[in-house]
């Protein structure tokens, strides 16, 4: 039986990007997104991949419905595929997310962000794994945590360029889930924008698709960086390797961005 949006975790990356759950099962749920001008982006354009928060959202806690007390799903691996930019223009957009498959070790689900007609913007396939569910979790967010409400996500992340091809993110309540973590769905956000940036985009391209994989914890109290290399670049279309890591350098994830000139 379909619970209400309380089984959402609101916290700072749901605050930024203006997420709320109407309904989950072990099967589907469902969630919206409100969009507005701080998906617009100075390199991108539009930042794609910040619909990659609350895709990530609403798998998870499909597959969380049907998990056993206890144990909480952490992705494995994300495929995004994006077929048209969100609007800017405040329209809301329509979230689900369904299970492929489950077994005792996590689950494979996949999910789509449409607008109010029922258009495609985005799509994903993710897997996920169970571990043990944290037993103090982290503070729920509220608006007050936005300095500047409608500013671009990579302002609001607080992400900067430290060196040729680094984006640097300093801890913020913005980017961590009610684990500690920095949110899977902001690790593909920030990485979508550091490839962005390390091939001058300047609006001239657009994310076609990211495929991530979480390899360790991303911490959210520690510096986090975004490290991009271009592995192709043509005239019509681009390839970016980022690797994210905290202060350790140990890589926590490890994204392939394709970007198409427009």
């Amino acid at each position: 039986m379909p619970t209400t949006s309380s089984v959402f975790y609101i916290g700072g990356p749901e605050v930024m990007l203006r997420i709320s759950g109407h309904s989950v099962s072990a099967e589907r749920g469902e969630a919206r997104v409100e969009t507005g001008p701080w998906l617009a982006d100075p390199a991108a354009g539009v930042n794609r991949a910040s619909l990659a928060v609350a895709l990530d959202d609403v798998t998870g806690y499909v597959v969380d419905a049907g998990s056993p007390d206890g144990l909480w799903p952490v992705s494995l691996g994300i495929r995004m595929d994006f077929v048209a930019d969100p609007p800017l223009d405040g329209t809301p957009l329509n979230v689900t997310g369904e299970l492929v498959a489950r077994d005792e070790r996590g689950a494979m689900t996949t999910g789509r962000v449409s607008d109010p007609s029922g258009r495609p913007i985005a799509t994903i396939i993710q897997r996920s794994h169970l571990v043990d569910a944290p037993t103090t979790p982290g503070a729920h967010a509220t608006t007050e945590v936005l300095d500047a409400p409608v500013s671009p996500v990579r302002d609001q992340l607080g992400l900067v360029p430290t060196a040729p091809g680094v984006l640097t993110m300093a801890p913020t309540i913005l980017s961590a889930n009610g684990m500690g973590s920095v949110h899977g769905g902001i690790l593909i956000c920030a990485s979508e924008l550091a490839a962005m940036s390390s091939v001058e985009a300047n609006g001239q391209f657009r994310t076609t698709s990211i495929d991530i994989t979480y390899v360790r914890p991303c911490n959210a109290a520690d510096v986090t960086t975004f490290t991009s290399e271009t592995m192709h670049r043509g005239r019509s279309l681009s390839v970016v390797r980022v690797v994210s890591a905290n202060s350790s350098g140990k890589p926590s994830s490890i994204a392939t961005v394709v970007l198409q000139h427009i």
